[in-house]
């Protein structure tokens, strides 16, 4: 009873923190309506498996050794902020116009699956407070007397939550009265999600232990 408590805690607590705005419900945002629904989902699917590799080396004791690292946990941490500053400055410049006649978004260049996984992947894993958020987490209810078989349900649900979640979110956005309505306006919403990104890229880098 007491494993299945954890379990019920955990996937509150992970849907809470996946429904919480960040850089992973930015660039899902931004791959969305920039790129259509498809993107999106890979794009979450990047922020999922994201998820799991921050959660597997966190049940190994790695996520210890970085939280405790200052040099690891600097290097992490410059290294998102510059990934997201660069996105964001990407999406300010971005080239994408809104075909009138169809009503759908049209860029210069498609974005594919392979980019749109890489890009959720690349935030989630860059992002220092993930580690911290999940190490937290998961000392609070792993121990090492905690079957492998019941960790592993631990990460697993962590993942599922987020890839549900964004994915979700990727459809709500690209329903077709709502899409119309933010295609209008698809260019201002492109330079915010931007100037987002940025702004969260200079937070991430001035974020301390």
């Amino acid at each position: 009873m007491g494993y299945l408590n954890d379990f019920i805690a955990l996937g509150i607590i992970g849907l809470l923190g996946a429904i919480s705005p960040g850089p992973d419900f930015i660039v899902v945002t931004q791959s969305s309506l920039s790129y259509g629904k498809k993107a999106g989902i890979y794009t979450s699917l990047g922020v999922a498996i994201g998820c799991l590799i921050h959660i597997s080396y966190c049940i190994l004791g790695i996520g210890v050794i970085v939280a405790e690292s200052i040099v690891l946990f600097n290097i992490l941490k410059y290294l998102g902020a510059a990934y997201l500053i660069y996105l964001g400055i990407k999406a300010l410049f971005s080239s994408a116009t809104v075909n009138s006649l169809q009503g759908t978004a049209v860029a210069k260049a498609n974005i594919s699956a392979i980019a749109a996984f890489r890009k959720g992947l690349l935030v989630n894993l860059l992002n220092p407070k993930v580690t911290l958020f999940i190490l937290s987490v998961f000392t609070q209810v792993i121990d090492p007397s905690t079957p492998i078989p019941i960790q592993a349900s631990y990460g697993l649900e962590f993942g599922l939550i987020a890839f549900t979640w964004f994915s979700l979110l990727s459809l709500i956005l690209n329903n077709p009265q709502l899409k119309k309505k933010l295609l209008s306006v698809q260019k201002y919403i492109e330079k915010v999600l931007g100037a987002f990104l940025i702004l969260l890229g200079l937070k991430v880098a001035s974020f301390s232990q």
